[in-house]
């Protein structure tokens, strides 16, 4: 399929590409993104935490070169490489000139294909994972977030990475590497290149690449509902850190584009209603603001605000009413601004080729197609003022505040 200079193609072993050629672009970036994410981890103590140090693990040495070797050869070609985990998938991805992409790209397969999984380099990778999970305490305004996660999605698609102390200590050599192989299969993958280079080349460089490649292994299904409800996290803080999940809807559904203008009116923006509310005319908080996440099959709206611990009831009792006042709907300059900022951000995004490259494979699985930029803009331009009012009167009312999970990460008196 084809829009323009953008491309996808469903490959023989069954993954699928899109491949964006971006006029003026020096650099080519590539991601890859494998079904091997945390929702798909063991349960708990026996392994959760699996696919994040996976995701370390495998860039440590493959096709029979060293740790060193292997960053080496990337090195060589002035290529970055990095490794992530995901509720769905674990991304590797390269970025560097267009004409050593080829090479960044057989060195990443190497590491799908053929990685070390060295049982040394698993200690390292293991030590490392228990000191971040460790670090979490450190970080309370992520904290709140980890934790916000954990109570407002369904399990296992509520998991943030972490993983727990006794499953990360539960992961063996044997137990990876049989992983790996069951997990690690094109059926769900999906890879996204931009930059300078020809879509039909992508195409046929990965389809050689990844002869003989094949398999898959099913999908993890919800196995639980979100718990949802009002949490204490009691932690030696100096500020009080307050986290709302609210239900946002999912990317392919028809509401998507209606919900991005209604959060970034709500917080997304210095403008914001909750910024200006909470933070520049009442004084508060130090930080406000909502977010969203529009995934394939269902979203997540977080609202943060950081105050201190004196301030912190009023400042939820403040951001309460704003998503009470919100269900009346926005003014039109309201939204006006949100589309043009909305749009604005898909200009900058457009300028590099890592984000088009990461964006467009999320586009295969969250809507099944990747868009070009104009496309997502006109998405945007489409949009009424009555009908993101209409969307926020229907969805964003009554049942969707009480709904809500709440999270405080304080000290256990002031919570």
């Amino acid at each position: 399929m084809s829009t323009d200079l953008l491309r996808w193609f469903t490959l023989s072993s069954g993954a699928r590409l899109a491949c964006e050629r971006m006029p003026g672009t020096r650099s080519a970036a590539a991601v890859w993104m494998l079904p091997v994410g945390t929702g798909g981890d063991p349960l708990g103590d026996a392994g959760e935490g699996e696919s994040t140090v996976l995701s370390e693990l495998i860039l440590r040495g493959a096709g029979g070169m060293s740790s060193r070797e292997y960053s080496d050869a990337f090195d060589a070609l002035g290529a970055q490489r990095h490794g992530t985990a995901a509720v769905h998938h674990l991304s590797l991805s390269t970025l560097c000139m267009g004409d050593r992409l080829p090479e960044a790209m057989r060195l990443l397969s190497l590491a799908v294909l053929r990685p070390n999984l060295d049982p040394e380099a698993l200690e390292a990778v293991r030590a490392l994972a228990l000191q971040a999970l460790k670090g979490l305490q450190d970080e309370p305004q992520h904290l709140a977030g980890v934790k916000l996660r954990e109570h407002a999605m369904p399990a296992p698609f509520n998991r943030t990475g972490y993983g727990t102390e006794a499953g990360l200590r539960a992961l063996t050599a044997d137990g990876i590497r049989a992983a790996w192989e069951r997990r690690a299969r094109p059926q769900g993958a999906i890879i996204g290149i931009a930059g300078d280079i020809e879509p039909e080349r992508a195409r046929d460089m990965v389809e050689r690449l990844l002869e003989g490649w094949q398999g898959g292994d099913p999908e993890p299904t919800e196995r639980a509902p979100a718990s949802r409800g009002t949490h204490l996290v009691e932690l030696d803080t100096q500020q009080t850190h307050l986290a709302i999940g609210l239900d946002a809807p999912p990317d392919r559904g028809s509401d998507a584009y209606a919900h991005r203008v209604a959060i970034r009116v709500l917080g997304g923006a210095t403008s914001s209603r909750l910024f200006t509310e909470v933070r520049e005319k009442r004084g508060l908080c130090y930080s406000v603001g909502a977010s969203s996440s529009l995934g394939r099959d269902r979203g997540l709206v977080q609202v943060y605000a950081g105050s201190t611990h004196e301030r912190a009831p009023t400042t939820l009792e403040c951001i309460l009413r704003e998503l009470e006042r919100f269900e009346q709907g926005i003014t039109e300059d309201e939204f006006r601004d949100a589309v043009v900022g909305a749009k604005a951000g898909l200009v900058m995004s457009g300028e590099s080729s890592s984000a088009r490259a990461a964006a467009i494979a999320s586009q295969v699985w969250r809507l099944g197609r990747a868009m070009n930029l104009a496309e997502s803009a006109a998405e945007f331009d489409r949009l009424t003022l009555s009908g993101v009012n209409e969307y926020i009167g229907r969805e964003m009312g009554a049942a969707w505040r009480a709904a809500r999970t709440q999270v405080t990460v304080a000290p256990s008196q002031v919570g």
